[in-house]
């Protein structure tokens, strides 16, 4: 399940560049990518993008007794074995389907995990975002119900719940939005793998800004008056 700001769909818009993300998870992606990607948005006066609309979330929702939240960092154990004991349904609210979009390892990757959901003989169903345009998205390998989400009451009583921060899509910013998001979930919470609170200051980054721009308009002076 996922929950943000809307990004840019059309790749002509100006922002769309401060969107293009890489989608690799690895330890520099999960944290010292961040700073610059951050910079990108400061530089240009505009507020860093923050995690939104999933105040009321849980609410939505039927649990049966015993239901439990497992959550980790990546997408991928989604497919744990704890995760995937019995289902016969996985509904997922996500910006991307995660049914496919390379060829497929032997392993379940971030990307691909509904993938073998399927093998099992799941059904799948996936909610986009209100703001997310699923056409822009490739076919899934797979057989998915897509659909925006239209808000309110979800069908059915849910028996297991899967929750991913994916850092090397989500801000560290938003780290305190995702763990206020878990906490407010009614249901014990186990964990896979460890996820904390990454460290980052805004305030730090914030005047990094502002002499990165003072130095960038003395060089634009410069240029000015060589020209």
């Amino acid at each position: 399940m996922t929950t943000s700001s809307p990004c840019p769909q059309d790749a002509k818009d100006p922002l769309a560049p401060l969107f293009a993300w890489a989608h690799f998870e690895t330890p520099y992606y999960l944290e010292e990518a961040w700073e610059e990607r951050a910079l990108a948005f400061l530089l240009r006066g505009l507020p860093l993008p923050g995690a939104r609309g999933w105040e009321g979330f849980w609410g939505r929702f039927a649990f049966a007794p015993g239901a439990v939240l497992y959550y980790a960092e990546s997408n991928a154990l989604a497919f744990h074995p704890e995760v995937r004991e019995g289902v016969r349904e996985v509904v997922l609210f996500d910006a991307h389907h995660d049914a496919g979009y390379r060829p497929l390892g032997e392993e379940p990757a971030c990307d691909d995990w509904m993938v073998f959901y399927h093998r099992l003989g799941a059904r799948l169903r996936v909610y986009y975002p209100p703001w997310r345009d699923p056409s822009l998205e490739p076919e899934p390998q797979v057989p998915v119900a897509r659909a925006l989400d239209p808000g309110g009451r979800v069908e059915g009583v849910f028996h297991r719940v899967f929750l991913c921060r994916s850092g090397a899509w989500v801000p560290p910013w938003a780290d305190g939005d995702f763990f206020a998001f878990l906490g407010k979930a009614p249901l014990p919470k186990v964990a896979l793998e460890a996820v904390h609170p990454r460290p980052f200051s805004q305030e730090t980054l914030r005047r990094r800004a502002v002499e990165e721009g003072f130095g960038l308009r003395f060089m634009e002076r410069l240029k000015g008056r060589a020209g």
